[in-house]
């Protein structure tokens, strides 16, 4: 299956969104790389390397790993974000289907 790709519509709405889960200030620079969700997952976790899930972002982990039945996805989260958690945040967001 070939990834999505977003149009500048599209990331404009979804920097909008990460900045809030997230509680980070994207650069335009690195929204300008959002093409897949990959370069966005890319693009997060260096951004996010020393910060840690804020309330909503747990919220939404525990949500995300009950739901799909990944207990590991909610653990740690007093820590730093891990890739898998920004991943599956991202997944979320741009699932076709919400």
């Amino acid at each position: 299956m070939k990834p999505r790709t977003m149009d500048s519509l599209d990331v404009v709405e979804l920097v909008m969104v990460l900045e809030e889960i997230f509680d980070a200030v994207i650069p335009n620079s690195d929204a300008d790389r959002f093409g897949s969700p990959q370069d966005v997952v890319d693009s997060l976790e260096a951004l996010l390397s020393n910060k840690r899930p804020n309330e909503q972002a747990i919220a939404m982990l525990k949500g995300l790993a009950k739901k799909h039945q990944w207990p590991e996805l909610a653990e740690g989260l007093e820590g730093p974000w891990r890739r898998e958690q920004i991943a599956a945040i991202v997944r979320e967001l741009l699932r076709d289907d919400r």
